[in-house]
């Protein structure tokens, strides 16, 4: 059963100081003596008056550090009946793990004084026979603990309608006692089993009742089992205010399409509660990004059709609708080739593809040769099939990658289509046609003259027969 404290007036005792302890005024837990579970608890013998008493028949006393403590000395003034060979049991805990235990004699009213070698957690007063022990006062001396609990961390917090909501992380000091709020600098008390769990490490605090509008200025700090108060976390300014419903403008998105990879980039939000942005890929949510106007999405799939959305969301939650779609296909890049006729040779030359292993050079659509990601010309000569008086010699470099595809060319000097031509006449303009005509007649002049000679020379004779027979006619009649 619990003890109750009998008080008596009967004692006078010699003054003795059992103040300035680490037990000052805290209570002392009734202990049942077989199974150790608490039965109640007294401050009778931690407040300094040496007339009152507690009685240990059966219960036993104890007390539990909330960490180890740096402790000189236990003093306890007590008395036993049944004779001077009588004691009365302390048991000492150590932070270490060990215990030891102690024997105080005598029958009259005496000051006892244990002495500890090292840390302790706990300590135990009982008795060994039936006899009873009173006990008066008691305490623990040495070095009190001055070192505040550390800074409480994470200290956020949301406004609502009428509510703010208080989130930190959860002090994990051995002698943590509990948190004080301090609204508007007036503190509140809140134990860590009043605080809800938000997650196993940490806290949160729900407080109702406030006026929408209003700013309110919150301090957080953590209080540990010997009074040590924590520097202040914060200051947090929360305004309550009505639930907000509006949801962001919708945003205007644009999209380019690369190597394997898309950069979309949309108007910004102008709203002072803009919180981020939803992205959508053909349909579904892709990602949530923060207050920046422009993504570049990788690994995709060249040659695919890609669809992208995007809509806006506020602090609140609210999300725009959705922006217009943009549909975008990845591709393997375009090399920008160049051709110049050279003496005897094409010379292609290109600029360099990022990412590319390599480059296969063609004319006019068939392959010539493959070269390395440093090559930046190449000469295709009248072996590798260059004929310098074709209408057309199209040189094209085109890039190769490491998933072994290869790129498109670009050649603004040569008509398109990779030296196939579509339209026969659109690679040429006037002048291209009459110097092309030029070097083609200049080249082929002397055959076909003789080709000409050779078709025209029995007309030509004929014609010359009857011209001098008609004359000889015109003649004979004028004489």
């Amino acid at each position: 059963m619990i003890l109750v404290p009998f008080f008596s007036a009967s004692h006078s005792h010699a003054a003795a100081d059992y103040s300035k302890g680490l037990l000052d005024g805290k209570p002392i837990n009734f202990l049942d003596y077989r199974s150790g579970a608490v039965m109640g608890t007294t401050n009778v013998v931690t407040d300094g008056n040496l007339d009152n008493y507690v009685l240990l028949s059966p219960n036993i006393l104890g007390y539990t550090f909330p960490g180890a403590v740096d402790a000189q000395y236990l003093k306890v003034r007590y008395r036993v009946d049944g004779g001077a060979d009588n004691d009365l049991i302390v048991f000492i805990y150590y932070a270490d793990g060990s215990n030891n235990m102690f024997r105080l004699y005598g029958n009259a009213i005496t000051d006892g004084v244990v002495k500890l070698a090292k840390p302790i957690k706990s300590f135990r007063l009982s008795k060994s026979n039936g006899f009873n022990r009173y006990v008066y006062e008691l305490n623990v001396f040495g070095t009190p603990d001055t070192t505040p609990p550390a800074v409480p961390t994470g200290f956020t917090g949301t406004a609502g309608d009428s509510t703010v909501t208080l989130s930190f992380d959860r002090n994990t000091e051995t002698d943590f006692s509990h948190y004080v709020l301090y609204t508007d600098g007036v503190p509140r008390k809140y134990l860590d089993a009043e605080v809800d769990l938000e997650k196993n490490n940490s806290r949160k605090i729900l407080l109702n009742g406030l006026k929408n509008g209003t700013k309110y200025t919150f301090y957080l700090t953590a209080v540990d089992a010997d009074v040590n108060e924590s520097a202040r976390a914060g200051p947090i300014i929360l305004t309550p205010r009505l639930p907000d419903t509006i949801p962001p403008a919708v945003p205007t998105l644009s999209g380019q399409a690369g190597n394997e990879s898309v950069e979309l980039q949309w108007t910004p939000g102008k709203e002072d509660d803009l919180a981020g942005y939803m992205i959508y890929q053909n349909g579904t949510t892709l990602r949530k990004l923060g207050v920046d106007n422009r993504l570049k999405i990788t690994r995709l799939q060249n040659n695919k059709i890609y669809s992208y959305e995007v809509s806006a969301f506020d602090t609140s939650g609210n999300e725009s609708a959705r922006s217009n779609m943009v549909s975008v296909t990845p591709k393997n890049p375009v090399t920008e080739t160049e051709q110049e006729a050279k003496d005897g040779y094409l010379l292609v030359t290109w600029t360099e593809t990022e990412g590319a292993t390599g480059y296969k050079i063609y004319l006019n659509g068939r392959l010539i040769d493959t070269v390395g990601p440093g090559v930046r010309e190449y000469r295709i000569t009248r072996a590798m099939g260059y004929n310098p008086a074709n209408l057309v010699n199209k040189g094209e470099a085109r890039a190769i990658f490491k998933d072994g595809s290869e790129g498109g060319s670009s050649n603004p000097n040569t008509p398109p289509g990779g030296g196939f031509l579509d339209n026969p006449l659109s690679f040429i303009g006037i002048p291209e046609m009459l110097k092309t005509s030029i070097s083609f007649l200049m080249m082929y002049a002397p055959f076909i003259l003789i080709a000409l000679a050779v078709v025209f020379s029995p007309v030509l004779y004929e014609l010359l027969v009857r011209l001098i027979a008609w004359l000889s006619k015109k003649n004979l009649k004028g004489s």
